[in-house]
């Protein structure tokens, strides 16, 4: 189980980094966008394009250090007051079915990203920006977080959830 926790922490990495650099390009191609447009007049073609698929990138790529690191958005109220056995269980069940969820959104999103790719499908704005790519890094993505999930289904289920330090806080409720 750690060689799998190892290679999903490896891929949640590399996918976190290439979602910081869109991150980057929304900050810094913005911020360029808004100056040249107050000395100009006119904005820089294609900027607003690539924000929009910046975003995409971002939520989707940046979903599995989310994932990794806990800190999803989930209230706990409930399973709080459960015993650890069975909080481990209802716990576990409710990553099976988000896995199960992410699976269901990944099979359609990978016959359009396969499609897309087929056509390499492009959209115009001010400029011609191919989206083919973007539909397949989605696909990836939600792939990614399925299994992610999955996994943590599997391990909440199997050997319970992890124990938080004393002093601390559990995420976000």
């Amino acid at each position: 189980m750690q060689f799998l926790n190892r290679i999903l922490k490896w891929v949640s990495d590399v996918l976190g980094a290439v979602a910081m650099l869109f991150l980057a390009f929304l900050m810094f191609g913005i911020t360029l966008d808004i100056i040249t447009r107050a000395v100009t007049g006119s904005p820089i073609s294609g900027v607003f394009e690539f924000t929009e698929l910046a975003l995409v990138m971002i939520v989707f790529l940046g979903a599995g250090w989310t994932q990794r690191d806990d800190a999803h958005i989930r209230v706990t109220v409930l399973t709080d007051k459960l015993p650890r056995r069975l909080r481990s269980g209802v716990v576990g069940a409710g990553w099976g079915l988000g896995a199960l969820g992410l699976l269901m959104l990944a099979i359609p999103a990978t016959n359009e990203a396969i499609y897309s790719i087929s056509i390499l499908e492009f959209r115009w704005g001010y400029i011609k920006i191919p989206i083919w790519w973007t539909k397949a890094s989605l696909a990836i993505g939600l792939w990614f977080a399925c299994i992610q999930m999955a996994v943590q289904s599997l391990q909440t289920l199997l050997f319970g959830e992890p124990e938080q330090q004393a002093g601390t806080e559990p995420g976000p409720t």
